[in-house]
């Protein structure tokens, strides 16, 4: 445990700068803890202390959130006309959250008849408070980045598929000689696989069952396309582990919806296997599998790669003394804070007990020390109110490894653990290279 630090940050995340909340409150000191507090997972908060001052804000501004502060030492009765302001705000799209002192059924009844979808408590749990602006933040995103490799040797239609997947705003790669879908599956790492049954000199029953031999394939949806409407072509293609059978011309609406319904259904089985519950990011096996990935790529492209272990200061501590529950909410704070402060192509892992990992891609060791270090400044400073009464401060130790000095995931993973261990000698609360 350590005391709150005054150190400051400069570094500023890769996140979209639209991340506004808007904080109604008359307590100036409860608006400048809460600011803060959310600033450190990379949202943008506004304050005013009353909603009528707010209104022209929210005209000009796009935000996923209003936090309404209610404020203490007044009645039920009193509370009538905050209730009635905020309700008129339900047609600017916001997601409410109130915020009391008081917490009791009439109180809370109140507050979704006004539109709140979300009502906590002082001390305020920034981690639980993190978690419903995250869910809010990815709900409002437009389009995910799907990848899609079209098997296909016939330009004209792979062309044409293509435009209609990068219309629907997926990232699609045409796949036109037979004899180069592995290399490009394991080079592009495509979440579906559209793949004609018909090609020049290929056997595409074969190709199939290649790319299924392959543990790290298993789980990617393969859809058949075909100029024939062949029963016991159909039952072939499923036997050999498609996942749908389109027979050609195929309307772009019916391939959209086919393509996005095996998508959404292979993303969710595919996070119950490599997602950790408690943080959701992604476990063990799959983040060693993506580190071994990286490090290929990154012989093969010629570029630094950077390899961060974390682990939380006096971790065994916060169990023994406030519970399991706490730890799992400084576990999650920590993960919210890794996915928000790193850019969206890097890739970050809970490798086991306490202990994050981050892959920091294209990023030199002297980078991913800065980086990392910010981020360590960043959550010493977060508040954790374990027993509801005063703030738990915690720190974490790194240890980084980078590519090309160590050249394959083993020695990677090692050489970060060992640094690691230095870290935790030297006193805790730092970062060290290998």
């Amino acid at each position: 445990m350590m005391e709150k630090s005054n150190g400051a940050s400069s570094y500023q995340q890769a996140q979209p700068s639209d991340r506004f909340v808007y904080l109604v409150t008359r307590d100036y000191n409860f608006a400048s803890y809460i600011s803060q507090q959310i600033t450190h997972f990379g949202y943008h908060v506004q304050h005013a202390r009353d909603i009528k001052s707010l209104a022209n804000a929210i005209a000009d501004h796009r935000s996923i959130a209003l936090l309404m502060d209610i404020p203490a030492g007044e009645g039920l009765n009193d509370h009538a006309s905050i209730f009635d302001e905020v309700s008129k705000l339900q047609s600017a799209s916001l997601a409410i959250f109130f915020i009391s002192e008081l917490d009791n059924q009439e109180l809370r009844m109140k507050s979704i008849r006004a539109g709140g979808t979300a009502f906590f408590t002082k001390p305020i749990n920034i981690v639980s408070l993190v978690d419903k602006l995250d869910t809010l933040s990815r709900s409002s995103l437009k389009n995910q980045s799907f990848r899609v490799l079209i098997v296909e040797d016939q330009h004209t239609v792979a062309s044409y598929y293509q435009m209609v997947m990068r219309m629907s705003g997926m990232e699609a790669q045409i796949a036109p000689q037979p004899g180069a879908v592995l290399e490009q599956v394991r080079e592009f790492h495509p979440d579906l696989i559209l793949m004609d049954t018909f090609m020049a000199g290929a056997n595409t029953a074969d190709l199939a069952r290649v790319i299924r031999q392959i543990d790290d394939f298993l789980s990617i949806p393969i859809i058949f396309l075909s100029s024939e409407d062949d029963f016991s072509r159909r039952i072939e293609a499923l036997n050999l582990g498609g996942d749908d059978f389109l027979v050609k011309p195929i309307k772009a609406s019916h391939l959209m919806a086919v393509v996005r319904s095996r998508l959404e259904r292979s993303k969710i089985l595919r996070s119950y296997m490599i997602r950790d519950s408690l943080t959701n990011l992604l476990n063990h096996t799959a983040f060693r599998n993506i580190l071994a990935q990286e490090v290929n790529r990154s012989k093969r492209q010629n570029t630094k790669l950077s390899l961060a272990m974390l682990d939380i200061d006096h971790f065994k501590m916060v169990n023994d003394t406030y519970g399991h529950a706490a730890g799992d909410s400084v576990l999650k704070g920590l993960s919210r804070l890794l996915q928000q402060r790193l850019r969206s192509y890097d890739v970050v892992g809970r490798y086991g007990g306490d202990e994050l990992v981050a892959l920091l891609i294209d990023c030199s060791e002297e980078q991913a020390v800065k980086i990392m270090d910010e981020i360590r400044i960043h959550f010493s400073e977060i508040a954790f109110y374990p027993d509801n009464s005063k703030p738990l401060y915690l720190t974490f130790s790194c240890g980084i490894s980078t590519f090309p000095k160590f050249q394959n995931a083993e020695e990677l993973s090692d050489s970060a653990d060992q640094a690691l261990y230095r870290s935790k000698a030297a006193g805790r609360n730092q970062v060290c290279t290998a």
